[in-house]
């Protein structure tokens, strides 16, 4: 199981709250270790019963409920390996988290609903993580839908490295 060295977490953190923000980012710390750690019940244990969610616009991905979150989830760590979200900044206040950076990967098959077929993939891309008390209550991904489908066609140049606005 990896730990929290095993990520990197020096990106700007801007807070624009108080208390709960700060134990909203540790919620979120620990989310992020179990969920790209692969370990499916830490990750679920981070989330709020009540209704989680997982919507990735660009896709069309909208998964609801605790169960089929985590469904998603188990899918999502049999294809993710060895990829990341590589944040820029992050937001932080008492009711959401907002990263901005680029996703960077090759996963094995499904990337959100879209078949990738083996292509790397650099994409800007801006994650809404919301909280229902300190618990994840559910994360929107925002990117632009045809630089995925181009990057799944032709490849990417893109460095994760870029800035991103």
């Amino acid at each position: 199981m990896a730990t929290i060295d095993d990520f990197d977490f020096s990106a700007q953190i801007i807070n624009a709250g108080g208390a709960i923000a700060e134990k909203n980012w540790q919620r979120l710390v620990e989310h992020t270790v179990a969920e790209w750690s692969g370990d499916l019940d830490a990750t679920m244990a981070t989330m709020s019963r009540n209704d989680p969610f997982q919507i990735m616009h660009a896709t069309g991905l909208h998964v609801v409920g605790f169960e089929a979150v985590r469904e998603f989830y188990r899918n999502r760590m049999l294809t993710f390996q060895g990829q990341g979200f590589f944040a820029h900044r992050w937001v932080v206040s008492d009711e959401a988290i907002v990263g901005n950076g680029y996703f960077e990967g090759t996963p094995n098959g499904v990337f959100f609903g879209t078949p990738t077929m083996g292509k790397k993939l650099c994409l800007p891309i801006s994650i809404w993580i919301y909280f229902e008390g300190t618990m994840v209550k559910g994360e929107a991904a925002y990117l632009d839908g045809r630089e995925l489908q181009r990057q799944i066609r032709e490849g990417t140049n893109q460095d994760r490295h870029d800035p991103v606005y």
